[in-house]
């Protein structure tokens, strides 16, 4: 038997892909390992099986602790589709009805966003919450004391943050109070730079 969440799950449609943000039970899986998706009068299906992460490095969104899925645009325009997919480690599938949404990513400055930054066992804990009135395509959150001399592309964006929603990234690390948050703010697939947010 299939369990139908009820909790918000985004599908947004970007100039390269769409980026399916789906309802997980809990903080501790960290990917989704098979994705099966299409309209429900079942004119067209896709799918894929990402490879399973490693769970060193957890990126959700809050709330409702979303997991990102990247998939390859539709063949026919998206409208509202079924999803039907597998976090890492559950025992059953899950599905959700979402209504694709176009984003074009955007330039983002540091007053767009609040963050914090905390020890969390043997990990840095950043939460970074979107602040301003439009959605934004981010990628890795981290606390430094300097910014990354490393390019911010990485693994590529990680989520679509909408207004009040935050990105929580969880990596091993550590925290003190002279570190800044940095952000990937991504406003193209592989085009993006580092944007300083003070912790609060």
């Amino acid at each position: 038997m299939i369990l139908t969440l009820i909790a918000a799950a985004h599908l947004y449609l970007l100039p390269w892909k769409m980026l399916f943000m789906l309802p997980a039970e809990s903080e501790k899986p960290c990917a989704v390992t098979s994705l099966r998706y299409g309209p429900a009068d079942g004119s067209w299906e896709s799918g894929s099986n990402p490879q399973p992460a490693g769970c060193e490095f957890r990126v959700s969104v809050q709330p409702g602790h979303l997991l990102s899925a990247w998939a390859d645009l539709p063949p026919k325009p998206a409208g509202e589709v079924e999803v039907t997919y597998t976090v890492q480690g559950a025992a059953k599938p899950q599905t959700a009805h979402v209504k694709a949404e176009t984003v074009l990513p955007a330039a983002a400055q540091s007053r767009d966003f609040s963050a914090k930054a905390s020890k969390a066992g043997k990990n840095a804990r950043v939460e970074l919450t979107n602040t301003s009135e439009r959605p934004v395509l981010v990628g890795d959150a981290t606390a430094l004391r300097n910014k990354p001399k490393d390019d911010c592309v990485g693994p590529g964006p990680a989520a679509v943050l909408q207004p009040g929603e935050t990105l929580v990234d969880q990596r091993p690390g550590i925290v003190s109070p002279s570190m800044k948050v940095f952000v990937a703010v991504f406003t193209g697939e592989k085009t993006c730079k580092w944007v300083e947010v003070a912790r609060r």
